[in-house]
């Protein structure tokens, strides 16, 4: 038995580039979890040594499978979960007398399944009070970092997230994997997956410090239902906030209802919600109502443009979206100034006379005529000295030249570029030259206003 507890930078360490993973409960019987866990995390490309645990022994999956922990021989980075209760209570135990980093636990049926769990998750917490690895969960769905091929989990949803700076702390692991999934679909990368589950152990202000820190991390997106050390998360939150990076939370159970599905989802008690909108604000974390609006904040912070203030440029192809996006920008707290004169003139080049060159921008469909205007106007107005963030609004476009018009137009500047696609092909490949650069792409002008909601956050010029 080790014999000192592991920080959470030892464990965490060892989670997040382990060299061996012990799967118990790995299985031959399709829709087992331990079967999903051990596919996944062999098929995904994972280089390290994977022992499957299962008292039959024999071979599962390719791989020579062990009776018991003990037969490991040597250290064991991380260990997996995922049995039924009893046995996981077992060989968590067993954890406690090996040399075990941290321990995830996917199984379920402790403090979330109500009096059913009590025992359960008394007998849990005796474990851990000596115990010198560190866990994750219980009632998890794991952990997935994919620059690393990592994927410890039985969720298939994981599947073909592409690396990126953004990190993800969720006490709902299907919320982590809809997040991940809708992120993806914009080009924003993941740096990192944890599911936390119910926190027995490893909490989200933990998991919050550790990924936050990590070089790699630019936004921390989290879902969280309690904040078990609520003090140490906002602390932590607001030593990020001086670094210049970025933390966007949904907080579950706001409501009566709510709040009584949290405590059978997690077992957790969800707090004053007007308490924690208030400390979150001070200590700059960026509240999000829901996941879509999380979503929608964290793209625009995932490019790593802050703006210098809260004035507005928008051109469109039509001029009612236009119309809209100055609506909610301005009901927002936002300036939609007059365009400098200069760059007027410039817009004049390709914008008929009975368009627009004010602000909003009125294209007009001249441009569908000439895909490369919509670039150079884009590029016109983010140029411009009184505008520091740049909104281009298109529709059903599918010329290539478009998208390319638009993806040089954001390397051309350094400032904050939003585009709203309404077409319906904005993820599939006609896109990728945007997604590859994640810029920030919306749907409809409601939904980039929350982006322009998480850029102003950045700057404290609207509240």
């Amino acid at each position: 038995m080790a014999e000192r507890r592991r920080t959470v930078a030892q464990a965490l360490d060892g989670l997040f580039d382990p060299g061996t993973i012990a799967v118990v409960g790995a299985s031959r019987t399709r829709g087992k979890l331990g079967q999903a866990v051990l596919a996944l995390l062999k098929s995904n490309g994972y280089r390290g040594r994977i022992i499957p645990v299962n008292p039959s022994g024999g071979e599962i999956e390719g791989l020579e499978a062990v009776r018991s922990l003990e037969e490991i021989d040597g250290p064991i980075d991380v260990v997996v979960l995922a049995t039924p209760v009893g046995v996981a209570l077992d060989a968590l135990e067993n954890c406690t007398r090996l040399d075990v980093k941290v321990v995830v636990g996917v199984t379920s049926g402790f403090s979330e399944a109500g009096e059913d769990g009590q025992e359960n998750e008394l007998r849990l917490r005796r474990i851990m009070q000596n115990a010198p690895f560190r866990l994750v969960g219980p009632n998890c769905e794991g952990v997935v970092r994919p620059a690393s091929d990592l994927q410890l989990t039985f969720s298939p949803m994981f599947n073909d997230l592409r690396p990126g700076p953004v990190a993800i702390i969720s006490q709902s692991g299907a919320l982590a994997g809809l997040m991940a999934l809708r992120l993806g679909e914009r080009g924003v990368g993941i740096n990192a997956i944890v599911s936390s589950g119910n926190e027995t152990d490893l909490t989200a202000a933990d998991l919050l410090d550790y990924l936050g820190n990590d070089p790699q991390t630019r936004v921390v997106l989290c879902y969280v239902e309690e904040l078990r050390d609520g003090r140490r998360f906002v602390e932590v939150a607001r030593q990020l906030a001086k670094a210049g990076k970025h933390v966007v939370a949904v907080k579950g159970g706001r409501s009566r209802a709510g709040s009584r599905a949290v405590q059978s989802h997690t077992g957790a008690m969800a707090g004053d919600d007007r308490v924690i909108s208030a400390v979150f604000r001070e200590t700059g974390v960026i509240r999000a109502r829901e996941s879509v609006a999380a979503v929608d904040a964290v793209t625009a912070l995932a490019a790593g443009r802050r703006p210098a203030g809260n004035r507005v440029g928008i051109i469109s192809v039509t001029g009612g979206l236009g119309v809209e996006m100055t609506d909610l920008a301005e009901s927002a707290g936002f300036e939609v100034p007059v365009l400098a004169e200069a760059t007027q003139t410039a817009l004049s080049r390709y914008v008929p006379f009975y368009g627009s060159v004010s602000n909003p921008v009125d294209l007009t469909g001249v441009v569908l005529a000439n895909p490369t205007y919509v670039g150079r106007c884009l590029e016109a107005v983010a140029d411009d000295p009184g505008v520091d963030i740049a909104i281009a609004i298109i529709t059903f476009v599918p010329d290539q030249q478009f998208i390319e018009a638009l993806a040089e137009a954001f390397d051309s500047t350094g400032k904050p570029i939003l585009i709203v696609w309404t077409g319906a092909a904005r993820s599939n490949a006609s896109g990728e030259a945007l997604r590859e650069r994640a810029v920030p792409v919306y749907d409809s002008p409601a939904r980039a206003a929350s982006g322009l909601a998480a850029l102003a956050a950045t700057t404290g010029e609207v509240s």
